[in-house]
């Protein structure tokens, strides 16, 4: 494996994906092979973005929850 590829590929996808997500999912259509390093390291770092950015999602829930339970227990004590 040609490491500097991959990384290459990976901060490549990362990045695209965060900035670009739609001009991802369109390469993402037309790419079915991961046959190089490249492109092996470029959608480990998509999925590497979007495990980031759904683990933040579910972060930022959690703290609204906890903070409506907060509120409802405020308005209980009134």
């Amino acid at each position: 494996m040609e490491e500097q590829q991959y990384i290459r590929g990976f901060n490549h996808g990362y990045l695209l994906t965060k900035h670009l997500p739609e001009l991802v999912a369109k390469l993402v259509k037309h790419i079915q092979s991961t046959a190089n390093d490249y492109l092996a390291g470029f959608f480990s770092g998509k999925e590497e973005y979007e495990l980031e950015y759904s683990r933040d999602q579910l972060n930022e829930m959690e703290k609204l929850r906890d903070r409506a339970k907060d509120i409802e227990r405020d308005i209980e004590k009134e």
